[in-house]
This record gives C-alpha cells, sequence and structure tokens, in this order.
C-alpha cells in the first residue's frame, strides 16, 4: 500500500460527478475531522501523473473548508475504466445510492463503451442488476434526475416513473411539489396513478393526491385509525369502498352505455332500482347505528 500526503485541492475531483455530496453528510464528516482527525486514508488513482480521488468526495471537502494543508491518501494504478470501477466497490459496504449506481454503470456503457455483461463483470454484480439500473437510467426524464439528487424522489418513485412517458413523470413531479408531498407520499402518487384506468381517474390523482392516497390507504387498512377499532376500521373501508364505486358508476354513466337493446334496458333499471334501494336501506342503518352509538356516549 503506498500512502501519501497530499494537499486536499491537488486531488484530481471529476469522478465527483459520480457521488452524491449531501450538505449535512459534508458537515459530519467536518466535526469528525475536527475531533477526532483523519482515521482512514482517502483513495486516488494516479492516471498519467494526475491524484484523481476515488474514495473520500465528503472528507476531501471537509478538509478544504477547516483549511487542512494535507490529507493521507492511498495511491493505486489502475485502468481509466477500473478506477470508476472502484468507486462502486470502494463502498460497495457501506452503500450507494441507487441514482449513483445509475449514473455509474450508463457512464461505463455509455462512455466507455463497455456492454452489460463486462459491467457485471467489473463491480462483481449480476447482469440483471446492472440492466435495472441502465433501463432506470434511460427511463427516468433528465429533468428529474436533479430533484433525485437532492433527495426528493426515493427508489420506489423512481423505479415506478421510469415506467411511464416522459410527460406523465414531469407531470406527477410538478404535482408533489406543488402539494409539497414527501418522498413516500410521492411514491404511493405514482403507483395510483399506474393503476388508474381512465383519464378521470388520473385527473381526480392530480387535483387531489394526498386526499387520494388517503383514500387509498383507508380502503387497503394500511393506516388504520386506532381510534375506531377493528369493527369501526373495516365500516370506514366498506364507506370508501362504496364511495370508490359511486364514482366508477359516475364515470361509466358520463362515458355512455352505447347500444343496448330493450331487454338490457329492462334489467339495468331492475338492478339500478335494487342497488338503490340497499344503498338507503344501508346508509338509514349506519347513520341509526351511530347516531345511537353517539348518544350512548353521552
Amino acid at each position: 500500500m503506498e500512502l501519501r500526503e497530499i494537499p486536499p485541492e491537488k486531488l484530481d475531483l471529476s469522478l465527483g460527478r459520480l457521488r452524491l455530496m449531501p450538505e449535512a453528510a459534508v458537515r459530519e464528516k467536518e466535526e469528525s475531522l475536527r475531533s477526532k482527525g483523519q482515521l482512514s486514508p482517502l483513495v486516488a488513482a494516479e492516471i498519467d501523473g494526475v491524484l484523481v480521488l476515488v474514495d473520500g468526495f465528503m472528507r476531501q471537502a471537509a478538509a478544504r473548508r477547516l483549511g487542512l494543508e494535507h490529507l493521507v491518501v492511498e495511491v493505486v494504478r489502475v485502468s481509466a475504466v477500473q478506477m470508476k470501477a472502484q468507486v462502486y466497490l470502494r463502498n460497495r459496504d457501506r452503500g450507494m445510492g441507487l441514482i449513483e449506481e445509475c449514473r455509474l454503470v450508463c457512464e461505463l456503457c455509455e462512455t466507455d463503451g463497455l456492454n452489460q455483461v463486462e459491467v457485471a463483470d467489473l463491480l462483481e454484480r449480476h447482469k440483471s442488476w446492472v440492466c435495472r439500473r441502465l433501463g432506470l437510467y434511460r427511463g427516468l426524464s433528465p429533468r428529474l434526475w436533479e430533484d433525485a439528487s437532492v433527495g426528493l424522489l426515493d427508489g420506489g418513485s423512481l423505479r415506478r416513473l421510469a415506467r411511464l412517458p416522459t410527460r406523465n413523470q414531469e407531470e406527477l413531479v410538478t404535482v408533489a411539489r406543488r402539494d409539497d408531498l414527501k418522498a413516500q407520499e410521492t411514491s404511493a402518487l405514482v403507483h395510483l396513478w399506474s393503476r388508474a384506468e381512465d383519464p378521470e381517474a388520473r385527473q381526480y390523482l392530480l387535483d387531489n393526491p394526498r386526499g387520494a392516497i388517503e383514500l387509498s390507504r383507508a380502503a387497503s387498512g394500511c393506516a388504520a385509525d386506532p381510534r375506531l377499532g377493528e369493527a369501526g376500521s373495516g365500516l370506514l373501508r366498506d364507506l370508501v369502498m362504496v364511495q370508490q364505486v359511486i364514482l366508477r358508476l359516475t364515470r361509466r354513466l358520463r362515458e355512455g352505455l352505447g347500444a343496448v337493446p330493450d331487454e338490457g334496458l329492462c334489467l339495468l333499471r331492475e338492478a339500478a332500482s335494487r342497488a338503490q334501494q340497499a344503498w338507503r336501506s344501508a346508509l338509514r342503518e349506519t347513520q341509526k347505528r351511530l347516531q345511537s352509538d353517539e348518544e350512548e356516549e353521552e
């Protein structure tokens, strides 16, 4: 192992394009350097006499803020392509973000001209792992990578968005920004959008995303209210389901029935009459029971 003391500003940071640099993480490294000093060497590859930083970008940034004169750097001699692989391999145990992995795979394929099998061998991963990240990078709108880079989109959102047309990707993220949705809520919105079957349902999602998410969670029982108890939670799910059925019926009627013979219309009128009677009866019973329970509590 070759170790050298190198001024932080003398390191080539060109591979920093493959890494994310959250401000909070840089501040954490700054505090660690201030209180504990440098605990492990940075890693740099020597390419044509230039030391290209491979591992330790946040520590380098923190050292410059602190005005440190030197950092201990481990110097490795590898090819330009192997140097990029080291960015991943040196951080695999600590974990690289999905966005960083996608950027690296894309660069190795599109800039360095490697095929997916070669990239998989270089990064010690399966070909399917490479294929998924390359597909995600190519499928996601370039305008959304900046949002993903600053943490506005999580991995689930990225994967679902990449399956949609570019215009829809940007439309959904615009709505998420407008309503200040968190990453998890954005992921839920994209999931609901991908399952929506018609334009009206999707327009409802765009107009009222948070309400749609809450309805979905209530219907699935994923966010049962502990104040309701088991029976109350079940009733809430049923009421939400009825509401969804009514919305679906309204949509079907607006679209028109097309050519239906008299016999068919008769069947539909009878079914509508039975549904109306059943709904009125169930609604009266629900209101009666809720009113009764309310009076008992008083």
